[in-house]
C-alpha cells in the first residue's frame, strides 16, 4: 500500500513500542528501524499512520504464534518499498533471514504497469516460500481492512491518494488471496482474508471484476 507524507501532529506522537514488542530485544530493534523508515508517513487508503500498519502486521503474526524472526520481518516488510530504509542499511541491522524475507516482500519499482508489478510481486513472494507467504497474508489482511476504512471515510479522493483505482487494488487483493490459499491452504489467515474480501465486495460491488 502506498504511503504519503504527513506533517507531525500537534504534540509529539507516542511511538513507544507495545509490550509484546518491548519484551523482545529483536523485535525492539526491528520496531526502532520501522519507526525510522516510516517517520510521519500515513497510508494512502485510510490516512492512518503507516507505522500502525506495520505494527498491525507484526501483531497478527505474533498473536498467531510465529517466531520473532517472522514477526520482525513483518514489522519491516515495507521499510524499503514504502519507507526510507535502504537495502544496505537493512542488511547491516538484521540477519540474512529477516533481510531476505523483507526483500522478498519488496516489489520491483522498475516495473511501471501496476498489474504487472503486482503480479511480479506475487510470483516473487510465492517463490520465496512459506515465511514470505505468511507475512504477505498478514499484510494483505491489514491492507484490505485499510482500504475498506478509506472507502467508508472518503471514497471520493482515495483513488487520487493511492495512484490507482479501487477496482485495481481490489483485484490485486483477490489475486493475492488466491495465491496464498493455493500455496498455504492451512494458513491461519485464509479464512479472515476471505471474510475481508467479501466485506470489500459489499462496500464496492463493482470492483471485484475490475
Amino acid at each position: 500500500m502506498d504511503a504519503t507524507s504527513a506533517p507531525p501532529a500537534a504534540g509529539a506522537r507516542d511511538v513507544s513500542p507495545p509490550d509484546w514488542i518491548s519484551s523482545s530485544e529483536l523485535l525492539t530493534g526491528a520496531y526502532a528501524l520501522a519507526v525510522e523508515a516510516h517517520g510521519h508517513q500515513c497510508r494512502a487508503t485510510d490516512r492512518a499512520p503507516f507505522l500502525d500498519h506495520v505494527v498491525e502486521v507484526g501483531r497478527l503474526l505474533h498473536d498467531a504464534g510465529f517466531d520473532d524472526e517472522i514477526v520482525a520481518a513483518g514489522l519491516l516488510h515495507d521499510s524499503i518499498e514504502r519507507g526510507t530504509l535502504s537495502e544496505e542499511r537493512l542488511r547491516e541491522e538484521v540477519d540474512d533471514e529477516i533481510s531476505g524475507l523483507v526483500l522478498a516482500l519488496t516489489e520491483n519499482s522498475e516495473i511501471d504497469l501496476f498489474t504487472q508489478r503486482k503480479e511480479a510481486l506475487r510470483d516473487q513472494v510465492r517463490a520465496a516460500g512459506s515465511g514470505a507467504i505468511t507475512i504477505f497474508a498478514a499484510d494483505k489482511l491489514s491492507d484490505i481492512r485499510g482500504l475498506r476504512r478509506g472507502i467508508d471515510g472518503d471514497s471520493g479522493s482515495i483513488e487520487a491518494r493511492m495512484g490507482t483505482t479501487v477496482g485495481g487494488m481490489a483485484g490485486h487483493y483477490s489475486e493475492s488471496v488466491a495465491m496464498i490459499e493455493a500455496s498455504e491452504p492451512d494458513s491461519e489467515f485464509v479464512q479472515a482474508l476471505h471474510a475481508e474480501l467479501d466485506a470489500l465486495a459489499e462496500a464496492t460491488p463493482t470492483t471485484r471484476a475490475a
